[in-house]
């Protein structure tokens, strides 16, 4: 039918409200995430967890110079693009040995 056709075609159009968003690696440039499509107001745990289902690395969202919380609301200012910054952080990895009285068997700390 093609009412139901047009009306999917819909769904699948980005809205002219909604917020096109791309994250960048700062330091190479290089496209991370994106162009998706957000309804404001838009959370950084939204864009995060989108985000991650492209990197398992740990992350923050930077816009502007401002870190992008959980709750924080993105402010864009009528924009209807928009682009974060993330910034991977490192993580350690600890592998201990030895007996646990000195402290390497990490069963008993």
């Amino acid at each position: 039918c093609s009412s139901s056709l047009s009306r999917l075609l819909l769904l699948a159009l980005p809205r002219a409200m909604a917020l096109r968003v791309h994250v960048v690696s700062s330091f190479t440039g290089e496209l991370v995430f994106g162009p998706a499509y957000f309804e404001p107001p838009v959370r950084g745990s939204q864009i995060r967890a989108r985000v991650q289902t492209q990197t398992s690395k740990a992350f923050e969202l930077v816009h502007d110079v401002k870190v992008l919380g959980n709750q924080d609301v993105l402010q864009v200012d009528g924009q209807e693009e928009v682009s974060l910054n993330i910034i991977f952080l490192p993580s350690f990895a600890v592998v201990t040995w030895g007996s646990a009285e000195f402290g390497g068997d990490s069963s008993a700390v």
